[in-house]
């Protein structure tokens, strides 16, 4: 299996569209991209070389584990990103900066990663949230060897036009300080009811590439997706007014795209161009 170096993968993301100066929003699968020299830690070396000094990278650092814990404790200098190799190694960088969220919280690299991250509040995808921050700052939004089903950006689109499918789910989560010490952290998690058919947010991601408004490539063996978080929310209210059911899988179904090969198990799928060149790996896609 070829050895992909940080020189390849920073020229594959530069043809992609990356631009020095850009603020990217990042949701990745190392295993997706192959045999990286260097792991998670060189992929997050490549992003800032071709992002420059004025560019900034986000990425999710979400948890899931505590879901089920009545009251959560959340500790963002601690607690590991349950969102895959390439955003923990973002997330342990020195100057990163991580939102205060219970579940939802947001990581970032740059310039702008104070404007990102300094406010969450009890709602992850609200106003007072990173992700309304992307579209402030018409951040791009990557797929790095993973499908739209895992772009957290279009549940803002969900929450924005209040879908009947979820509720409101309160909890008394807590978040605890550098010096040990503990505060309260409650969150609002806009939670889909127990008969949800499934997201396919594939279904807006090929409306946005039928318009040509999102950039695909390869990154190894990694089918890559770079689009505009403004004319995401755009198009995709747009197309709810005509459609409520945008969101939701049809007769069980996602939505099949055109560029790459969707594998791996619910919840946890990739787009590679070939399956058998994915690199043997444990950890979740993220």
């Amino acid at each position: 299996m070829k050895i992909l170096t940080q020189e390849q993968i920073a020229t594959a993301f530069r043809a992609l569209g990356v631009a020095a100066g850009d603020i990217v929003f990042v949701h990745s699968s190392l295993s997706s991209i192959g045999h990286v020299a260097g792991g998670g830690e060189t992929v997050v070396d490549a992003l800032l070389e071709v992002l420059g000094p004025s560019g900034t990278l986000a990425f999710p650092t979400f948890i899931f584990s505590q879901n089920q814990n009545p009251t959560p404790i959340f500790d963002p200098q601690r607690d590991p990103s349950e969102m895959g190799q390439i955003s923990e190694a973002a997330r342990t960088r020195p100057g990163a900066l991580r939102s205060h969220h219970i579940s939802g919280a947001v990581g970032a690299l740059g310039p702008s990663a104070a404007e990102i991250t300094s406010h969450h509040g009890t709602l992850v995808w609200a106003a007072d949230s990173p992700f309304w921050k992307f579209y402030e700052l018409d951040a791009r939004i990557m797929l790095l060897g993973v499908p739209y089903l895992r772009c957290t950006y279009f549940h803002m689109l969900e929450q924005l036009v209040q879908v009947s499918y979820r509720w409101w789910r309160k909890v008394d989560g807590r978040i605890r300080y550098p010096d040990g010490t503990e505060g309260p952290l409650p969150a609002v998690i806009f939670s889909p009811y127990p008969d949800f058919p499934g997201n396919d947010f594939n279904k807006l991601g090929a409306m946005l590439e039928a318009q040509g408004l999102v950039r695909v490539g390869p990154v190894g063996n990694a089918v890559a997706r770079l689009f505009s978080a403004q004319a995401a929310l755009k198009i995709g209210l747009e197309a709810y007014r005509q459609d409520h059911d945008l969101f939701l899988k049809s007769d069980g179904q996602f939505t099949q795209l055109q560029d790459g090969v969707m594998v791996g198990e619910l919840h946890n799928e990739k787009t590679v161009y070939d399956p058998s060149l994915m690199y043997p790996r444990a950890s979740k896609a993220g």
